[in-house]
């Protein structure tokens, strides 16, 4: 889910900004209005488009049971939906000229219960049926009036680009999907030997029984298996950050090849191998301030256990 990567809590405020984002960079081709909550009110609605879409955001206050949240959703859209049939709204909504309304967008962040979709369509035959029997008065709802759910995973792409292009002063954190006890099975042994052989070069050839071998060895190893599955959930679900990540990892990575297959002192092997470190990690700041600091410093991390794991880093032993 594309809210779990964003780091800190979500309010209303912050949800309802991100959402008019959203929906302007979505819905510009349709003339995006979005309506400011002053000077009369917002009519019940946050914004609307020229071809019939008018949207309203919700964010819980804070987390609740699956069944609390449905009694919340439920509510709010119950009384949103009312507005919209109020004749006080109705006036004002005509006043900012709102077209024939088709959709009307339900957004929140996420929900767990079908009922919320039943009641949705519950409410969407209640706006029809008051139609049928008011035509005139009602004229301002379309006959093929629906009432749309939609969550943060419909928007994954705005909001994604939204956050890489600075509109936001949000930040993504990429550490919090790492899981906590990666298994080594998982890994190839191959891998692990080369981790192994490469540790040991930079160590200078410590004892394997050494425990500082042995936990920055395991440290690796854990981080080249988080780091394939971070990789693969970015690339399916959050491709351009994915993109954005890969080139630099690519790039960089043509620079790590030929820095240690050149380097023909062995003993200065750790001093290039912190260098790396160091240079990777003020790059992975440069480029991606969208990220957290524990985003950058876990990225770092999982790209070096690869370049171990996969033979990029080439350092020489004793």
């Amino acid at each position: 889910m594309i809210l779990s990567f964003i780091e800190g809590p979500m309010n209303g405020e912050a949800w309802e900004k991100l959402c008019t984002s959203c929906y302007r960079m979505k819905y510009q081709d349709e003339h995006f209005t979005e309506i400011p909550a002053v000077h009369g009110g917002d009519a019940g609605i946050e914004g609307f488009t020229r071809s019939g879409r008018v949207y309203q955001c919700y964010c819980p206050e804070r987390e609740y049971s699956d069944e609390e949240l449905y009694a919340h959703l439920r509510d709010k859209m119950t009384k949103d939906i009312n507005k919209l049939v109020d004749d006080e709204y109705a006036q004002r909504l005509k006043a900012l000229g709102v077209p024939q309304i088709k959709e009307w967008h339900f957004v929140i962040p996420q929900y767990k219960d079908a009922r919320i979709i039943v009641h949705a369509e519950s409410k969407r035959k209640e706006v029809l049926e008051k139609k049928k029997k008011e035509p005139k008065k009602y004229e301002y709802i379309a006959e093929e009036f629906v009432v749309v759910i939609k969550q943060a995973e419909d928007l994954k792409i705005e909001i994604s680009k939204i956050i890489r292009t600075n509109l936001t002063d949000m930040q993504l954190n990429l550490a919090i999907y790492h899981m906590p006890n990666p298994e080594w099975s998982k890994c190839d042994s191959e891998k692990i030997n080369n981790i192994k052989r490469k540790v040991k070069a930079v160590m200078g050839d410590v004892d394997e029984s050494d425990p500082d071998y042995i936990d920055i060895v395991n440290m690796y190893v854990d981080s080249y298996i988080k780091g394939i599955e971070l990789f693969k959930l970015l690339r399916v679900s959050y491709s351009e950050i994915y993109e954005d990540i890969y080139q630099l990892e690519q790039s960089y990575k043509k620079q790590v090849i030929i820095k240690t297959k050149m380097n023909m002192d062995r003993s200065i092997n750790a001093k290039l191998f912190n260098e790396i470190l160091d240079d990777l990690q003020d790059r992975l700041e440069q480029q991606f301030k969208y990220l957290t600091l524990a985003s950058v410093m876990e990225l770092k991390t999982d790209i070096i256990s690869g370049w171990l794991a996969d033979c990029s880093m080439q350092f020489k032993s004793r």
